[in-house]
């Protein structure tokens, strides 16, 4: 039986210190919120008011808290526990607080009090049934000390010096989160290509434990591991990297989740908002279909995604020479003019019924109706947005009309 003190009862620790009890140890706890300790006082653990009267006479104080500020305010703050602390007792920071913060800690300690920094891979499921990883870094003859407490919460690696579990931990997250941000954009690129989202998750499953997660994840579970933890921890994970790597534009993806209100969501709705706001990417085209522009200054089409808009440069009548059909014939250049707009929006898996807005330059409006007659044929279903403007001269002297769409791909 080892005396340990528990600090910090959230999601993981309370099951993480219910485990200590089962397995016989003497514990004491404090929580910050009080009312989260009486199920552990029921089941035999001594519940403090303060951090320091929790600790006092201990041998071992395990933190389990949110971040860097959070455990040296309980360890050094107004009735922190590091007062409490006997020189043989030891420290575990289990907490994410990265290596620099835990060599504040270390340094702030009193004489002969042990730290090890012993963060945790697995969350919630894992610490109920005590198979969390361990990455423990200290010296030996303080893991020897806590070994005893760490041993029914899971497994124990020894990872090097003090501040090399930290270190390891941010470099764990940085992998796990940055696999929740790519599976958002792999199902954005899925959607476009109009693969189902249960076949590529089962796909993905087979080689990604979090495309495993996502398939198998709960609507309206209890958080395992919040976005807002990720933040956290990719912010410690880049300090002082380069700016221009790939995790820093991971980092931009969980503060954009965390600017639209996910913070305290579980990490699985990282994909979700990525694959919903993924990069605008545009695409420039001149479908085969269709006689190439008879200029490289411009592309028939512009493709933006996501949203698959598709913009259309305005069409005149021009043949596969170069040369404009029916010079005079508003009716035929009219139809020869829908015929290309039609080719090219099939190109892109769309029809005219897909239109959202339709520009027209007219070289006299005095025939519009004869244009008007053509469309009319083409655009059978409610209107789209409209502008008719009429103009001196076409790039082309023979054209009477030009038109350019705007489209909104299925």
């Amino acid at each position: 039986m080892t005396r340990i003190a528990f600090l910090g009862l959230g999601r993981m620790g309370a099951p993480m210190a219910g485990r200590l009890l089962a397995a016989g140890h003497d514990l004491s706890v404090w929580n910050r919120t009080p009312a989260r300790a009486a199920p552990l006082s029921g089941a035999g653990a001594a519940v403090h008011g303060t951090p320091r009267a929790a600790a006092a006479g201990r041998d071992v104080v395990i933190t389990m808290l949110t971040d860097a500020a959070a455990v040296e305010d309980v360890l050094f703050g107004p009735e922190g526990a590091a007062g409490a602390l006997a020189p043989g007792a030891v420290v575990v920071d289990m907490s994410t607080i990265g290596p620099d913060a835990v060599a504040r800690v270390r340094s702030r300690l009193p004489d002969g009090v042990g730290l090890v920094d012993a963060p945790v891979s697995g969350s919630v499921p894992q610490a109920e049934t005590g198979e969390l990883a361990i990455l423990a870094g200290g010296l030996d003859a303080d893991l020897a000390r806590c070994a005893a407490a760490l041993e029914p919460l899971g497994r124990v690696r020894h990872v090097g010096p003090p501040g090399a579990g930290a270190a390891l931990k941010l470099v764990v997250n940085g992998v796990l989160v940055g696999n929740f941000a790519v599976l958002g954009e792999v199902l954005a690129a899925a959607d476009r290509r109009g693969v189902d989202t249960g076949a590529a998750l089962d796909a993905l499953a087979r080689i990604s434990p979090q495309a495993a997660r996502l398939r198998d994840a709960v609507p309206g579970a209890p958080p395992r591991f919040t976005v807002a933890l990720a933040a956290k921890d990719l912010t410690l994970a880049l300090d002082g990297a380069d700016l221009g790597g790939v995790l820093p534009a991971v980092r931009d993806r969980v503060d954009a989740a965390l600017a639209a209100g996910l913070g305290g969501h579980d990490l699985t709705a990282l994909p979700d908002h990525v694959r919903r706001t993924a990069p605008m990417r545009v695409t420039f085209d001149n479908p085969a279909t269709v006689p190439a522009p008879p200029n490289p200054a411009y592309s028939h089409t512009a493709h933006v995604t996501p949203g698959s808009m598709l913009y259309v440069s305005g069409q005149i009548a021009l043949d596969e020479s170069g040369k404009v059909d029916a010079p005079g014939d508003m009716t035929r250049q009219s139809e020869v003019v829908m015929s290309l707009l039609e080719r090219i929006l099939a190109a892109h898996g769309a029809g005219f019924a897909d239109v959202v807005n339709i520009r027209t330059f007219v070289t006299d409006m005095d025939r519009l109706a004869e244009y008007g007659a053509v469309r009319a044929r083409c655009f059978t279903g409610p209107p789209p947005t409209s502008t008719t403007v009429e103009v001196s001269r076409l790039f082309h002297p023979d054209a009477l009309l030009e038109v350019e769409i705007v489209a909104a791909l299925p």
